[in-house]
C-alpha cells in the first residue's frame, strides 16, 4: 500500500459514486510523496476528478518532483495553511451573511 495507491482509490471511489474531488491540496516532502503526486496527475487524465478540480500538488523543497508547485520549508507550508484557514473563513462567513439576508 503506498500514499499514491490509496490516492486512486479515493479518487476512484469518490468519482463512481457521483461525487469526483474538485478540490485536491497535496503536500510532501520525499519519495514516498512521488507516488500521491503521480496519482494527482493519473486521477486528472482518467478524468476522475471534477473538471473544473482546483488541484495543488507541492513539494516541500526545491528538487526534482512530479509535483507542479513547491515550498521552500515547512514554515512556507504553515503559512500557506493558515492563509488558505483564514480565506475559507471568510468565504464562510460571507456565505452565512448571504444566507442570513436571504
Amino acid at each position: 500500500m503506498s500514499k499514491g495507491s490509496v490516492s486512486e482509490k479515493i479518487f476512484s471511489s469518490m468519482a463512481g459514486k457521483g461525487k469526483p474531488v474538485d478540490f485536491v491540496l497535496c503536500i510532501g516532502d520525499d519519495r514516498s510523496d512521488e507516488d500521491m503526486f503521480e496519482a494527482i496527475g493519473n486521477a486528472m487524465s482518467k478524468r476522475l476528478l471534477c473538471d473544473n478540480a482546483l488541484v495543488f500538488a507541492c513539494t516541500v523543497g526545491q528538487k526534482p518532483s512530479k509535483a507542479k508547485y513547491y515550498l521552500d520549508d515547512t514554515t512556507e507550508v504553515t503559512c500557506m495553511l493558515e492563509s488558505l484557514a483564514e480565506a475559507s473563513e471568510a468565504s464562510n462567513f460571507s456565505m452565512r451573511e448571504l444566507d442570513e439576508a436571504l
